[in-house]
């Protein structure tokens, strides 16, 4: 492969901001990635940012996984035992909402462990 600018020189790698050859002039090597010298530094290093800041964040998933899940149930419980321990019953609006935020919590609980369950720290 030959450098997109300089054609009659060979590529030493591929820009990693706009994917196109790059000869040993036309380079800069920033430590995790080439780009084009003067054109794609900056927009390399952002990239590099954002991989790094979705590293990070996807390390922590099997932590956080948990916190929704129990938010929905702790609120399902109160607004279920509120209502079924009122004068309402379990026909009353307060009992059915518990309800539904005890469902949700099963179902987020679920979707969680299938989408990250093989990532837990």
């Amino acid at each position: 492969m030959n450098c997109f600018i300089h054609t009659d020189k060979a590529a030493v790698g591929i820009c990693k901001a706009c994917n196109k050859g790059v000869c040993p002039e036309c380079a800069t090597d920033l430590g995790h990635g080439l780009a084009c010298k003067g054109v794609h530094e900056e927009m390399v290093e952002t990239y590099n940012t954002i991989i790094q800041g979705n590293a990070k964040a996807y390390e922590n998933v099997g932590k956080n996984s948990l916190i929704l899940p129990i938010f929905y149930l702790f609120m399902g419980l109160v607004f279920a035992g509120y209502g079924y321990f009122s004068k309402q019953g379990m026909t009353g609006l307060p009992f059915v909402l518990g309800i539904g935020f005890i469902v949700f919590a099963v179902i987020s609980f679920i979707r969680n462990q299938a989408t990250f369950g093989a990532n837990k720290t």
